[in-house]
């Protein structure tokens, strides 16, 4: 069954165990249907289980970035000013692992085909183990519920937190009893495009593993974690590589190949017109009605992360090309502009004039025409353009974005082998994976064949490069904020401030035409660049119509005042459990770091 449509099955799961029946004449009333029909009946069953899937699998992530160095947000999380109760993925989670429960516990007591039992129970297995990692890496060590228990039973409920390891260890279990249920692939891989497989299970697997080798779970890395870490990501590897994954010849493309042989879509959340999600107008210039200028501002820092053409760094003498601060955009990783939209960035969008006169951008203030405007003009002055769809059409069309989302990729799984490699000595194994990874990128390889890396570098200086390439090649997934965390470098920004332009027209422009519109300057300006009589790639030629000022983005950041600085505390590395759970089950101890806090997540 094709989960392309996961909201209509959450719509046929209700029905399912509500009133659905083989007989159209059945006149039972809702919720008259039996558990016992349910799992006799295949249908009925998927339908359960897709509802786990529609529940349990994430999503576009909009607002990750703002957790870190990598875009604007003035998120409270950034400046140390988290209220107790602040981060509540709690009693979602086991909602839907309380369903997740049930199908494992009742899958094998009808008369559906066995195998087909064994790939639901796989299929759930994965999502169990998915939602206890997300809150273990959350919370540290929770209570461990592996049997669906009724509500009314209040004892069986309220007991305590397992430690970390057991949590960890009980979620290893369900992956690898998982992979041994779970296909290569689905025998109707077109309907089927988005289950979880084998190789997607052992890829969370390598993540699970990489995440618990880190500092996050382990500060003084003491515990010899990354061996194992190493060989989960090896297994994953050497299994999707056998079986036809790689990595997507366009990087800038990957994520608008939605078919089946998409090599590098590992783990997929299906979308639909009907079924769709708000990125792309969060990305998107801001029209009225929709809610543009909102997600992942790419800030200073990130602009500056991407190297030169050659794959060296904008200040390395040694670089082939020379670096313009004015013309920051020349000669720079081809992954700069398939992520990055600029002022004056070629950038074709489906935006209704006079928005979009040009297939040119602009983030200049007052180059916008609508009410509101200028105060939604990208607060950086640069666009995220990653994974946005630029043939919808603009307005409230582009609320509706059918993009799939990939939450694992075959460029993840290889930066994680790359890191855990270089963390038990295999320098070189790491050290070629980033090869691979700039190689597709479209960086040039140098007479040496180094894509820009630096030879001979010692484990510290690789672990440096294997992290800024995963900050790269993985901007705007969810995964920047996320490495902060695992590997505690939260330390490294805190007391800076992120950093954007602001941007405003000269006299030059101005006179760019008599009328006094600048609607009429600007389509003055976008005729000259499109017959080339004006060449904004010239440093002296831009400086002739713009005028660029530093400014923070930090809260109460602006041109003269750097605002809040980032200041992100110890006690968010794992946070508090709600107050309305420790209400419910007085078994539950709070987390060390935060008020009453007994409990030690790092055990």
């Amino acid at each position: 069954m094709n989960i392309k449509n996961i909201n209509k099955l959450m719509i046929l799961c209700f029905l399912a165990l509500t009133q659905c029946s083989e007989d159209p004449l059945d006149k039972r009333p809702l919720g008259a249907i039996s558990e016992e029909v349910v799992w006799n009946d295949e249908s009925l069953a998927l339908g359960f289980l897709n509802n786990i899937y529609s529940r349990a699998l994430p999503g576009w992530e909009t607002t990750a970035s703002q957790l870190s160095d990598d875009a604007h947000g003035e998120n409270g999380f950034m400046y140390g000013e988290a209220q107790p109760g602040s981060m509540n993925i709690y009693s979602g989670s086991y909602t839907t692992i309380k369903d997740i429960n049930l199908l494992l516990a009742n899958i094998g007591t009808g008369t559906i085909d066995t195998d087909v039992q064994n790939l639901m129970s796989g299929q759930a297995l994965f999502f169990r183990a998915h939602l206890y990692f997300r809150l273990v890496s959350t919370y540290g060590g929770v209570p461990m519920v592996l049997e669906a228990r009724d509500k009314s039973d209040i004892e069986a409920l309220q007991v305590p937190r397992n430690k970390t390891s057991e949590c960890i260890a009980q979620i290893l279990s369900d992956l690898d009893e998982a992979v041994e249920l779970l296909p290569i692939a689905y025998p109707d891989a077109a309907a089927d495009y988005g289950r979880i497989t084998k190789g997607a299970a052992l890829a969370y697997k390598g993540r699970v593993l990489l995440h618990y080798a880190s500092e996050q779970f382990d500060p003084s890395q003491d515990k010899g974690r990354w061996q194992v870490a190493y060989d989960a990501n090896k297994a994953a590897i050497t299994l999707l590589s056998a079986n036809g994954k790689g990595l997507h010849p366009s990087y800038e493309n990957l994520w608008f190949d939605e078919s089946e042989t998409n090599p590098e879509a590992i783990m997929i959340k299906r979308y639909t017109l009907d079924q769709s999600h708000n990125r792309d107008a969060g990305c998107r210039p801001f029209i009225v009605g929709t809610n543009g200028e909102s997600f992942d501002k790419p800030t200073k820092s990130l602009v500056d992360a991407f190297p030169m053409k050659d794959g060296k760094a904008i200040d390395d003498p040694t670089s082939s090309y020379t670096y313009d601060p004015t013309t920051l955009w020349v000669d720079r990783d081809p992954r700069f502009s398939a992520t990055i939209a600029w002022n004056g960035a070629v950038w074709p969008l489906n935006n209704p004039a006079p928005n979009r006169t040009s297939d040119l951008e602009w983030t200049f203030q007052e180059s916008a025409i609508e009410g509101q405007a200028d105060s939604r003009i990208t607060p950086t002055s640069f666009n995220c353009r990653k994974a946005i769809d630029g043939s919808i059409e603009g307005g409230a069309a582009s609320l509706s974005s059918p993009t799939d989302w990939i939450e694992i990729r075959y460029a993840e799984v290889l930066l994680n082998l790359a890191e855990a490699a270089n963390e038990v000595g295999l320098s070189a194994e790491a050290y070629d994976i980033l090869v691979q990874i700039r190689e597709r990128a479209g960086i040039e390889p140098g007479l040496d064949g180094s894509y820009g890396l630096a030879a001979g570098m010692d484990q510290d200086q690789l672990r440096n490069a294997i992290m800024h390439e995963r900050r790269l090649e993985l901007v705007f997934e969810g995964k920047r904020s996320s490495d902060l965390r695992r590997r505690r470098m939260y330390e490294a920004i805190n007391g800076t401030y992120r950093q954007g332009y602001r941007i405003t027209k000269t006299a030059s422009f101005d006179a760019l035409d008599p009328s006094e519109e600048i609607l009429d300057d600007r389509i003055a300006l976008e005729e000259g660049i499109n017959n080339g009589s004006i060449d904004l790639n010239d440093p002296s030629v831009y400086n002739t119509y713009f005028n660029t000022e530093l400014r923070s983005v930090e809260r109460f950041g602006n041109i003269d005042d750097d605002g809040s600085a980032i200041n992100y505390l110890d006690s968010y590395y794992f946070f508090d459990i709600p107050q309305d759970e420790l209400n419910k089950n007085p078994n539950l101890e709070q987390t060390n770091g935060w008020p009453g806090g007994t409990f030690d997540p790092l055990q």
